[in-house]
């Protein structure tokens, strides 16, 4: 090749690379290789300004709700929890009534509603609301007395210093009057008081020849007393039971197995009379006026006196008006069944001053009277003993001998006199809504006690009186 073709060549080629260096330093910002220069601080761009948003209206204030009492903590009372059933016990009988809340029976207060009532878990509380309080239980099954005679009752007494009474009424014999006296011998625990119908006291000839209707119940024998009996004269009574066998009446414990309390205290035990006797009173006339009677040798310094002379007085019981009169105290009826009650303070063996005698001045004799008394082995005030007068219209004395009344029990006369009631006419047959007449009055001397018969039957009374 020529050397001229060779220097077009390169001048063609020195021409490319001119023009490829023009190309390059035009487009230098795009090459991604090119480092920034370290010096120079990079430019910075404003931000385009944002347009603020358009002030709201105020939004409107709302009512606040009105500020509450904190309401006071209720009292939230835990469920009670359910009583769970005792133990049942086998009755040895089908006749019986429940009176727990787990039985449907229920007792019956008297019309004047003396009784209180009060539900309890192991029975019904029986509590004293006016003086002589009971309660009934209604039969609606005929049961035959004479056969159903042996009663049981589960009780649980809160005292024993007095006694109770059971009283019950037939299909022959509706008065109520039959009745049988019994003890408490463990307050504050439960016992069963077991008693046999056909020993009661003021039985008729047909009484246990019917069925029973109805039984009355008296937790505490209030009769003798002048104030109702206080709050804590209690009784609780789990059931009642009628046996035909006086074996199984004695076995029965009630219906249910009661746990012990274990808070409960033990009562006291109730105080029994000395079996000695106690001391006697020693009542003697006080200083009489010139032209009082002479006094007698009596016999005996156990005696009351109830003449204006005396210091003794008699009190009045049902249906009697008492007039003080020089020789004595005046008795006139008032209502049926008059007496009235003579207080031993301090009290003497009944079974060693057995012996009675009283000084009396009856109007008429068509009518006996009656001596009852109470002694602390037997408080019901039945033991009885009937008298007639023979001298109308003077003096007489009249001796009685204890131990021969009627409606006693065997230890009647185990304990103290307590009370004495003289009955100055006996008006029992009456009717109950007729009052004797004024003609049946006695004027009562006085009454003494005596440990020898012969003592008793010499005794003239307190003063010689002229008929």
């Amino acid at each position: 090749m020529k050397k001229s073709s060779l220097r077009v060549i390169a001048i063609l080629a020195a021409f490319v690379l001119l023009l490829l260096s023009a190309c390059g330093t035009k487009n230098s910002s795009a090459d991604p290789t090119k480092q920034p220069d370290a010096t120079k601080e990079p430019a910075t761009q404003e931000p385009a300004a944002t347009e603020a948003p358009a002030v709201t209206d105020a939004p409107a204030v709302t009512d606040a709700p009105a500020v509450t009492d904190v309401p006071d903590p209720t009292d939230i009372h835990a469920t009670k929890e359910p009583a769970k059933t005792p133990e049942a016990l086998e009755p040895g009988t089908d006749k019986y009534f429940d009176f727990t809340e787990y039985g449907e029976a229920f007792l019956v207060p008297d019309p004047n509603e003396a009784a209180g009532l009060e539900n309890y878990e192991q029975g019904v509380m029986v509590f004293p609301q006016a003086s002589d309080p009971y309660v009934w239980i209604l039969l609606d099954e005929a049961l035959p007395a004479a056969e159903y005679r042996y009663a049981a009752v589960r009780v649980l007494a809160n005292r024993n210093d007095k006694n109770g009474q059971l009283r019950f009424a037939t299909s022959t014999d509706d008065r109520g009057w039959a009745m049988l006296y019994f003890n408490y011998k463990t307050p504050g625990s439960w016992e069963t008081i077991v008693l046999d119908l056909a020993s009661a006291a003021l039985l008729n000839d047909n009484t246990m020849d019917g069925d029973l209707t109805r039984i009355r119940i008296d937790p505490y024998d209030d009769e003798f007393d002048a104030e109702p009996l206080s709050d804590d004269y209690t009784l609780i009574v789990e059931s009642f039971a009628l046996f035909t066998d006086p074996e199984k009446a004695q076995a029965y414990n009630g219906l249910y197995l009661w746990p012990e309390d274990p808070d409960k205290t033990p009562l006291p035990p109730t105080e029994k009379p000395d079996d000695g006797a106690t001391a006697a009173p020693t009542h003697k006339p006080t200083e009489r006026p010139d032209g009082a009677p002479e006094f007698n040798d009596i016999g005996t310094e156990y005696y009351f006196d109830f003449t204006q002379y005396g210091a003794d007085e008699m009190t009045a019981g049902n249906g009697i008006v008492i007039d003080q009169e020089t020789e004595g105290v005046l008795l006139t009826p008032d209502a049926w069944d008059p007496y009235a009650w003579i207080t031993l303070d301090p009290k003497i063996s009944a079974s060693e001053f057995r012996y009675v005698a009283l000084k009396v001045k009856a109007n008429v004799n068509d009518k006996g009277g009656q001596l009852r008394y109470i002694t602390t082995s037997d408080g019901r005030g039945w033991a009885m003993v009937p008298w007639t007068y023979a001298l109308p219209g003077q003096w007489e004395v009249i001796v009685l001998d204890l131990s021969a009344a009627e409606y006693m029990i065997p230890e009647t006369l185990n304990g103290d006199l307590v009370r004495l009631r003289l009955d100055p006419y006996d008006d029992e047959n009456e009717p109950q809504y007729e009052t004797l007449s004024s003609d049946y009055t006695v004027l009562v001397e006085s009454i003494a006690l005596f440990n020898d018969k012969a003592k008793a039957e010499a005794y003239a009374g307190l003063y010689k009186w002229g008929n």
